[in-house]
């Protein structure tokens, strides 16, 4: 009888599935059990928001004594003015808050996080679904299962909504689905610095797109407007100049993914307005470059790739979960190299065990996936049908 091959691919699948998701369960558990470590997290934020709008109308959202107040109220004592966790997030999602949280807190995590993972298991299905790839199964655990994500849930972030445009945009400009684009780039306005890089060279090409990303945005800035009203507009400007400076809590410079937290770790003794400064700069270099970028003939999947990660490396205010967005270029670039579904589930691992390697990792994935652009850019055209090169 012929001797069986040990299936490696095999173990290492069923192992790092098992071993990611039983880990991510129990430290959720133990987050959410745990009144400092729960009430310590970006949904307290959101929590805030929601109830101050539940309780004081839409208008009062924004208002930083009000959101004190509720955050007293969880926390059980007083917080000085820079305790208070700011939401500083766009103002639409606030009706959907709003519906969402209650006197629980708990169970207002609960029921946030559960519409999170429906919405980003709902964007991988639709991303892979629109992949030629025959590794699916791996990439769609490897893809929820992704370690940023899980960074995203722990700490009751709305990236999924981000990564859900992203999906539509892409989708939207691989099939030549303006509307779709156009309402995805919208969709990634929850995060306007963002959003400005990706939606920038539309501006002169792809021209359908940018009216139809216009227009979905402006009638999202006038439900913000209809729901703020003029004082609650005017809190909501200060409380993103106040996120802007970086000087508030839960801004975390240091614990930042991009050219901010880089330059941030490796220069500890420069001021840190200076390299704020220095971070805008970047940040308007990587909007020109996407711009010339797309000028460019080449794959389609090409430009967005090297789109979202100049995007992410020069956005002047980036954190761990949002490198969920990392997930598209891993997908567009890999296509076809079975081999290579296995890189999020390998990530993750990789982040998840090896702690030295969590503020190194993400700029090694930029590079990486920078390389794969250059060394690839033939092999691209088949990932995605149709795929435009304009």
């Amino acid at each position: 009888m012929p001797r069986k091959t040990f299936d490696f691919t095999f173990v290492f699948k069923i192992t790092a599935i098992l071993s990611l998701t039983l880990v991510y369960v129990a430290q959720w558990a133990t987050m959410i059990a745990s009144p400092s470590l729960r009430t310590g997290t970006d949904f307290m934020a959101f929590y805030a928001a929601g109830r101050v709008a539940h309780l004081h109308g839409y208008s009062n959202a924004y208002n930083i004594d009000l959101q004190q107040e509720v955050q007293e109220g969880v926390v059980g004592f007083p917080l000085v003015q820079g305790q208070v966790l700011l939401y500083n997030h766009i103002p639409y999602l606030i009706p959907l808050l709003s519906s969402l949280v209650s006197a629980d807190y708990v169970g207002s995590f609960l029921r946030w996080v559960a519409l999170l993972f429906i919405i980003h298991t709902m964007a991988v299905v639709l991303l892979l679904g629109s992949i030629k790839n025959t590794s699916r199964s791996v990439l769609l655990f490897g893809n929820i299962l992704f370690f940023p994500f899980f960074q995203s849930l722990l700490l009751g972030q709305d990236t999924s909504f981000l990564f859900l445009g992203v999906v539509l945009w892409v989708v939207g400009m691989t099939k030549k689905m303006d509307w779709m684009a156009g309402i995805g780039l919208a969709l990634t306005s929850v995060r306007p610095h963002l959003c400005i890089v990706l939606a920038a060279p539309f501006l002169f090409y792809h021209r359908s797109v940018f009216w139809r990303f216009l227009a979905v945005v402006s009638v999202l800035v006038l439900i913000s407007l209809l729901l703020l009203g003029k004082d609650g507009t005017f809190e909501f400007l200060t409380i993103l100049q106040i996120s802007a400076g970086g000087t508030w809590h839960g801004m975390h410079e240091t614990d930042m993914v991009n050219l901010i937290g880089l330059a941030t770790r490796l220069f500890p003794f420069v001021q840190s307005d200076v390299i704020r400064a220095v971070g805008w700069i970047g940040y308007i270099a990587g909007i020109f470059l996407t711009v010339v970028l797309w000028q460019k003939e080449a794959p389609c999947i090409k430009k967005i790739s090297a789109s979202l990660i100049l995007a992410l490396f020069f956005a002047p205010h980036l954190h761990y979960h949002d490198l969920t967005l990392l997930l598209v270029p891993l997908a567009l670039l890999t296509w076809n190299d079975n081999r290579a579904a296995y890189l999020p589930l390998g990530i993750s691992l990789l982040l998840l065990l090896l702690t030295p390697l969590y503020y190194v990792l993400p700029y090694v994935l930029y590079a990486g996936l920078a390389w794969l652009l250059v060394k690839r850019s033939s092999q691209l055209t088949g990932a995605m049908p149709p795929n435009p090169t304009g």
